[in-house]
């Protein structure tokens, strides 16, 4: 009896401590140094290009060109390949707009609607988004 609960026990655990990684063929894609390039990523799919695309967030980016702040963070689209560096910024800050701040940490995380087509999510961290709030009112 005990060796039978035994292996049950043994089996149970075997399958809760699985994942799916895949460590045979791995997807690099690189960033800027400092920037937090993959802080957090999800998979899309853009029904224009009939493609799947990593989001990828990188809540310490410089900011972009025109912007008045240093780091701003920012969120790249990726295609699935095995080229590192062909991830695109998504522009998604307008440089007139006045409440561009510095940290905002754009990025910090990002989420696919899940649905082909879907809606994309990107957050900014809470304590800029408290304070955005508080100037507007």
């Amino acid at each position: 009896m005990a060796t039978g609960v035994g292996m049950l026990l043994v089996v149970c655990i075997s399958v809760c401590a699985a994942f799916n990684l895949d460590t045979s063929f791995p997807l690099l894609k690189m960033g800027e140094r400092g920037s937090l390039f993959g802080f957090s990523v999800a998979l899309h799919q853009d029904l224009k290009t009939e493609s799947y695309l990593l989001l990828v967030g990188a809540p310490r980016e410089k900011a972009e060109p025109n912007v008045p702040a240093n780091h701003t963070g920012g969120v790249y689209t990726c295609p699935i390949s095995a080229n590192p560096s062909d991830c695109r910024r998504m522009k998604l800050i307008d440089p007139s707009e006045s409440h561009v701040s510095l940290d905002m940490w754009l990025g910090v995380s990002v989420a696919s609607q899940g649905r082909p087509g879907g809606r994309v999510l990107v957050s900014l961290c809470s304590d800029w988004l408290i304070i955005f709030l508080l100037v507007r009112s």
